[in-house]
């Protein structure tokens, strides 16, 4: 899901991984789901990688096909360890697969892939309790409270143990040293939604989620544009799963349709299907839900009120 810490164990992983590589590493930031950008289209990504291997740019070809044929013979006989971090789908990475046997990739998505061949998929969730405590007492800077925070204290609970949310809250610590770490606990907890309190300088949780939101409204398809509609229907509804049945009624669709909506919700890393049929999404989703629902029923207050009803003789 957003926030879990994808690309920093990447590049942990590659770092890692350096010695193994004589010929270098490949770095590309695909932006598949980076607020307030548009995904790398495969051309784009294509020209930055062989321009990063050192060609000309009048030397790159301008089919997408024979770009990739050019990658893929320059890479060929090298040992590289190829970083494609933020992928948005299967086809925008497809095209820059290396093809030599000594080359790797890692790939970074909120998406399963499913449809590339022969990869190895290792899915992501919320750290435990205790490393969520460490990387608090790591980031958080000297003050008050900080040296004893433990999986325990309320603010592991409160970020859902999520790294983006942890980071935050260590953020908002490290800038206040007079703000303890109970008093920003009591602050997440004494409240409606805890996303407010979750932004600081350019990290939010907020705006992490809508990035998937967002592109599933704005979809010309209509399962994409179902699964937002789903999203904003769990958030009126505060309950430990969903299922089709529940849904389809919420969203005024028949059960496939909820279905479908829901699974497209997983793919995008918004729901978690822990058992079969059976939806459940992450605190911090549900935060984000319920305000999806409320801006909902104030839209529909709004257009109420711009139609009053005629006075009667």
């Amino acid at each position: 899901m957003a926030g879990v810490g994808k690309s920093a164990l990447a590049l942990h992983v590659a770092h890692a991984l350096k010695e193994r590589f004589s010929n270098g590493q490949l770095y590309l930031h695909l932006h598949g789901a980076t607020p307030g950008m548009a995904p790398l289209t495969a051309p784009q990504a294509l020209t930055a990688l062989l321009r990063d291997l050192g060609t000309e740019p009048r030397h790159i070809p301008e089919h997408p096909d024979a770009a990739s044929a050019l990658l893929r013979t320059l890479l060929a006989p090298t040992r590289t360890l190829v970083v494609l971090d933020d992928v948005a789908t299967a086809s925008q990475v497809r095209p820059l697969l290396p093809a030599g046997s000594g080359c790797a990739v890692i790939v970074t998505s909120r998406s399963p892939l499913t449809t590339l061949d022969g990869a190895l998929r290792f899915p992501l969730g919320p750290l435990s309790g205790e490393d969520s405590a460490a990387l608090l007492r790591a980031a958080s800077g000297p003050g008050e409270g900080r040296a004893v925070l433990d999986a325990a204290h309320p603010l592991v609970h409160l970020t859902g143990r999520l790294p983006l949310a942890l980071r935050v809250v260590a953020a908002r610590l490290a800038a206040r040293s007079a703000l303890t770490p109970d008093g920003l606990a009591g602050q997440l907890a004494d409240t409606e939604s805890r996303l407010p309190h979750l932004e600081y300088d350019d990290l939010s949780v907020r705006r992490s989620l809508a990035v998937a939101h967002d592109a599933l409204a704005a979809s010309g398809r209509q399962a994409d544009r179902d699964a937002a509609l789903a999203l904003r229907r769990i958030g009126t509804l505060d309950l430990p799963t969903y299922d089709a049945p529940l849904l389809a009624r919420l969203t005024g669709t028949d059960e496939p349709r909820a279905e479908s909506a829901l699974n497209r919700l997983v793919d995008v890393a918004l729901l978690e299907e822990h058992a079969y049929g059976h939806y459940t999404p992450h605190d911090l989703v549900r935060d984000f839900a319920r305000e999806l629902a409320k801006a909902d029923g104030a839209k529909s207050e709004a257009a109420e009120g711009e139609f009053p009803e005629p006075e009667l003789p």
